[in-house]
């Protein structure tokens, strides 16, 4: 939460007006503030109690002065600072962001693609503070903050000049740092040089990789033994990544690569607009419109207490009376100069309207587009290697298989995840955006569809992990498959198959009414009476199922079970197509059905229709 002022403290430092307080650490606190530009700062103060405490006063002074040095587009910029006045302080830009360790926490692993993009904008950040003089001695995913455009390196607050081989304020023999992100050299009390923040970027990146340090262990001792003596298991690592880790995390300090060496080793990466999951990239511009409100309506600031998760759809909230609207900004944003407060969000309260909606800003391509797409191969592909921690180790431990409408079904132990390409979307609704498409949920459900089509023929691409209890499989899904729309590509192998076909180009009889697309399979014909056809590839019926083969003439065969005889107000033909293996066929099935006719009047309507379209499916 962001505590006011007491009555008796002045509501300015320098020239900057305070808003709130932050946070307060074993130095000092932090406060929120704006500069006379409008821009927001976090600006550092030590505890007045620490004052007249020489050795306090002097660490603030020598951090001040390193912060300073540090410049760079990945680190964190000091706008200004006094340390001359009775109460010195520091002032830093604020961030809107997601600190690392809580952006894996929640949503897992990051892709590779986001790991690129972290790992070449962290060997820059170092790049930076190493040709300052400076080493860092605390790179750890708290210390990293996911900004809209890349990862920003925040605290100095122990670093050090590179050369120097004791620090006057750090205690003879101790020990530097966070345990499971220190360098051997740390760990044995040893000078340090630049080379141990490339092994604490190498323990950084493994985590961001895979959720977990390569050398944590259950107290900080053996932590520490297994840094010095043990050699990291990064069999999860995704293999693009592997290397450049493992070389980080050799032992002998020269045998590392220096930031230079990581950079040329990434190349230059394309250009990402966003390049982390959707839900960070929601909340980082959560927290730029709340900044943007309360610089708007700053006399409508009230303090209350909450938390600030990452985006994650749930049961709807409760209604938030009039004029007044919730407004959350992230600790992330203020890390940046806390050495550690041990805050996790800072939530504000205060103008008239809510924060406008996000605005979908792409488009799924056509139906003709979608349909022949191998569902399983885009999906793993998309996915990448590794699902979120707590639902499956990596893709290939699942097991895939292709659904009746050409999707996609996984299963790994109680877990699963079915995809639908050109799929009915009835029952979602409230609207989000991901990665620039409109995405709408199912009620409570971890079920979500990528809009598409039309108002009056809508469609989309269906995300289901048939749960209500964490979503963190379905967003994570639906992130990954909202950033490779790009490369739905029709399988060659589909051109024979039904799951190209356009089923409503398959009748054009004018006396039928206008076709109306229900999904990529599935078209309607709505007259005096209704015409469905449904192409699919369903399971086999078991033998226990009595059915019969009736010739429609002109040499079309199409089959019947006895239940289907027994559905008043309609006609159910079906007519397969091809045989896929021995559990697995191809069929076509048109269902006419009309309220005032018998059934065999509707099967004579049928019969003919299915003979007409049977001639426009693909050569076997």
């Amino acid at each position: 939460m962001i505590e006011p002022l007491s009555p008796e403290e002045s509501p300015v430092i320098g020239r900057y007006r305070i808003r709130g307080v932050l946070g307060a650490g074993g130095m000092g606190r932090v406060v929120l503030a704006t500069g006379p530009d409008g821009r927001f700062l976090a600006i550092k103060q030590i505890h007045a109690h620490l004052l007249d405490d020489r050795e306090f006063r002097a660490r603030f002074e020598r951090e001040v002065a390193i912060s300073a040095r540090v410049s760079g587009a990945f680190t964190a910029a000091v706008v200004d600072f006094d340390t001359t006045v009775e109460s010195p302080w520091l002032a830093s830009v604020f961030i809107a962001g997601v600190p690392l360790d809580r952006a894996v926490r929640e949503l897992g692993p990051l892709p590779v693609p986001a790991l690129r993009t972290l790992a070449s904008g962290m060997a820059s950040a170092l790049h930076s503070i190493h040709s300052a003089g400076l080493i860092h001695r605390d790179l750890k995913p708290a210390n990293v903050i996911l900004a809209a455009d890349g990862p920003r390196v925040i605290d100095f607050g122990i670093a050090q000049a590179a050369g120097v081989g004791h620090v006057p304020l750090t205690e003879v023999g101790a020990v530097v740092g966070s345990p499971a992100y220190m360098s051997p050299e740390q760990a044995n009390s040893a000078p340090v040089t630049p080379a141990s923040d490339v092994f604490s970027l190498g323990s950084l990146l493994c985590m961001a990789a895979t959720g977990k340090s390569p050398f944590a262990a259950s107290s900080a001792p053996y932590t520490l033994f297994n840094i010095v003596h043990s050699e990291p298991q990064l069999d999860e690592v995704p293999p693009p990544l592997r290397e450049l880790i493992a070389g980080c995390l050799r032992k002998d300090p020269q045998a590392r690569p220096t930031p230079a060496q990581i950079l040329d080793y990434l190349g230059v990466l394309p250009v990402q607009p966003r390049p982390w999951p959707t839900q960070v990239h929601a909340e980082i511009a959560q927290q730029t419109r709340n900044l943007a409100a309360l610089n708007s309506d700053p006399e409508a600031t009230q303090i209350i207490p909450a938390e600030l998760p990452i985006l994650r759809p749930g049961p709807p909230a409760a209604p938030v009376a009039k004029k007044r609207t919730a407004l959350r900004i992230g600790l992330a944003a203020v890390v940046a100069v806390l050495l550690a407060t041990g805050l996790t969000a800072v939530v504000l309260r205060g103008g008239d309207d809510p924060a406008p909606p996000a605005i979908a800003t792409a488009t799924l391509p056509g139906l003709d587009q979608v349909r022949g797409v191998d569902a399983c191969a885009w999906l793993r592909e998309s996915l990448g290697d590794t699902l979120p921690v707590d639902t499956a180790t990596t893709v290939g431990d699942w097991r895939w298989q292709t659904t009746s409408s050409w999707g996609c079904d996984g299963s790994y132990g109680g877990a699963r995840l079915a995809v639908e390409i050109g799929a009915a979307v009835d029952g979602f609704d409230e609207s989000q955006v991901v990665n620039g498409y409109a995405v709408a949920r199912r009620g409570a459900d971890c079920a979500f569809a990528v809009e598409g089509g039309t108002p009056e023929q809508p469609w989309g691409i269906t995300v289901d992990t048939f749960t209500r209890e964490d979503c963190a499989l379905a967003e994570f899904t639906v992130d990954r498959l909202t950033a490779a729309i790009g490369r739905l590509a029709q399988d060659p192998a589909a051109l024979s198959s039904l799951s190209s076909v356009d089923p409503c180009s398959l009748l054009d009889n004018s006396e039928l009414g206008t076709a109306v697309a229900k999904s990529a399979h599935q078209c309607e014909w709505a007259g005096e009476t209704i015409v469905r056809i449904t192409l699919s590839q369903p399971q086999k019926r078991p033998t226990s199922v009595e059915e019969s083969t009736i010739d429609i003439g002109e040499g079309v065969f199409v089959q019947e079970t006895r239940a289907s005889l027994m559905e008043a107000g309609q006609c159910r033909r079906t007519y397969r197509f091809r045989t896929i293996s021995d559990t697995l066929n191809e069929t076509m099935e048109v269902l006419v059905t009309g309220k005032m006719s018998t059934s065999q009047q509707l099967c004579a309507i049928a019969d003919p229709l299915v003979r007409q379209a049977v001639r426009r499916l693909p050569a076997r």
